[in-house]
């Protein structure tokens, strides 16, 4: 197939065959085919309970949200964010295979993010960009819808081998720090949360490479249930994306943004309890105040852990 993204360069987890991969123009008349539209979902029962269900769910749709914010400059730029599109396809795919008693609901979400459709070169870039976001859109929809009928789907009645779900019922939360780099203010805020909670934290940051991102990271580390601790610094934007993920992922009101000097009034933060470092253990003072507001108590996690 003569196409502008060969299956090989978008290397995703998705499979690509001729039915699945189109390449095309956009065309006044192209949208996702009528047979995919999100409507008469499966009523596949869950394999999992419905908290870690929606706890997936969630994720995934941060993800596909942080995905339509990207900004795409030029053709390369499109090739990424087809690519990512395709990979993200995939593991929801992988992922709904696994969270349902039946493949039904997996094999629903391919037919409608199926087929892909590939912008043809020879269009403008915002026209590639609108075509492959009109496409990211659709298939949030559909999961949009899915994750509204959780709640009425039957869950497994015997969940006591759920390690996820124990994490909820744990007395202690684990507290999680990501930051893009090891960097000096990265360690300064592992050492903060240590202190105010009694236990040493998850510590989730990025890697050189694609696949090593702090976003992916966070996808593959950050726990459910969890109280995240987000290092916010001037030369890590992508710390900003790991934030709006880890708001989807658990909820803004157990998130904690960290900031180096003059970034606390950044619109990305507004929704979200921050404390900016400075000279001095007052910025600790109020790490410790957020994180006991989120239930933790050093001298408590200390006595149980002993």
């Amino acid at each position: 197939m003569q196409g502008a993204f060969p299956s090989g360069v978008i290397g995703a987890n998705m499979t690509m065959t001729h039915r699945s991969l189109r390449t095309s123009p956009l065309t006044g008349s192209h949208t996702m085919t009528a047979s995919s539209a999100p409507t008469d979902l499966p009523t596949s029962a869950l394999a999992v309970s419905r908290s870690v269900a929606d706890h997936d769910l969630v994720a995934r749709i941060a993800r596909g949200q942080n995905m339509l914010r990207h900004t795409v400059h030029g053709r390369p730029d499109v090739i990424t964010f087809a690519r990512d599109l395709a990979e993200w396809s995939g593991h929801n795919r992988d992922l709904l295979a696994k969270r349902f008693a039946d493949r039904r609901l997996a094999d629903a979400y391919s037919a409608a993010a199926e087929p892909f459709v590939v912008p043809a070169h020879d269009i403008s870039v915002a026209a590639q960009t609108d075509l492959l976001r009109r496409q990211l859109r659709h298939q949030l929809e559909w999961l949009e819808l899915l994750r509204a009928s959780v709640a009425e789907r039957d869950e497994p009645t015997n969940l006591h081998d759920e390690l996820r779900l124990a994490h909820h019922r744990s007395l202690v939360r684990p507290p999680a720090v990501l930051a893009a780099t090891a960097s000096r203010m990265a360690v300064t805020v592992v050492g903060a949360v240590a202190r105010a909670t009694g236990v040493l934290p998850i510590v989730i940051e990025g890697q050189p490479g694609e696949n090593g991102s702090l976003l992916r990271e966070a996808e593959r580390s950050l726990p459910a249930g969890a109280v995240a601790v987000v290092a916010i610094e001037a030369s890590s934007p992508a710390s900003l994306i790991a934030l709006g993920y880890c708001a989807g992922a658990l909820g803004p009101e157990d998130v904690i943004a960290v900031c180096a000097p003059g970034l606390s009034s950044l619109a990305d933060l507004t929704d979200f309890a921050t404390v900016t470092i400075r000279p001095g253990d007052a910025w600790r003072h109020e790490l410790r105040v957020l994180l006991e507001g989120a239930g933790f108590s050093s001298m408590e996690v200390v006595a149980t852990r002993l």
